[in-house]
């Protein structure tokens, strides 16, 4: 019978990996538990969804949410900011660099998931200070700051137009369900009227 045991461990004994104390961190923690999070409230809407509903659905611990996230309202924003992305700015000012943004726009608002959460954080932020700083800190001051020093216009006048875009946009999904080109075209009108005109 051959000798299994490793060179240098006590006789009768074989080497093996020692434990470490705890279950060991998950790389994708952050991104399965924000994956949960868009899942979850674009079935059950914002209200409707819990903190133990998705780490149940993520498969994690709740104290485990709770150590990268104080609350639903900031890990939703921060899957909200996830979702979108990297909104699209052109690089010249103008209606067509406008009309492709606008469009992006629309389309996101147009998934259930972004605007239930986009209305649901909208609601909460009325109520919640802290929810109100990380809507203006994750999702509109990136881009209205990024859009207003490439396209060097006042950032007063971005933020502006920014609600009157997402405003109506949101606004006309809630009310038919969708953001038809026609839309968009409009929606382009008046917000380069807000940038654009003295």
């Amino acid at each position: 019978m051959a000798d299994t045991r490793s060179s240098g461990s006590p006789a009768g004994r074989s080497e093996r990996p020692r434990a470490g104390r705890g279950r060991p961190r998950r790389a994708d923690v952050e991104v399965t538990a924000l994956a949960a999070a868009v899942d979850l409230i674009a079935e059950r809407g914002y209200a409707g969804t819990t903190i133990d509903l998705i780490a149940q659905r993520a498969g994690l611990a709740k104290t485990t949410l709770y150590r990268r996230w104080t609350s639903k309202g900031e890990l939703a924003v921060a899957a909200l900011a996830a979702r979108l992305g990297e909104p699209p700015v052109a690089d010249v000012p103008g209606r067509r660099g406008l009309e492709a943004t606008i469009g992006w726009l629309g389309t996101q608002v147009g998934e259930p998931s972004v605007r239930l959460l986009l209305v649901g954080l909208t609601s909460e932020a009325a109520r919640d200070a802290d929810v109100r700083a990380g809507l203006r800190a994750r999702i509109r001051e990136p881009f209205t700051q990024r859009l207003a020093e490439q396209w060097e216009l006042p950032l007063a006048r971005v933020d502006l137009a920014f609600d009157v875009v997402v405003g109506t946009l949101l606004h006309r999904v809630a009310m038919t369900g969708q953001v038809p080109a026609a839309d968009i075209a409009v929606v382009t009108g008046l917000a380069m009227d807000l940038l654009f005109e003295e």
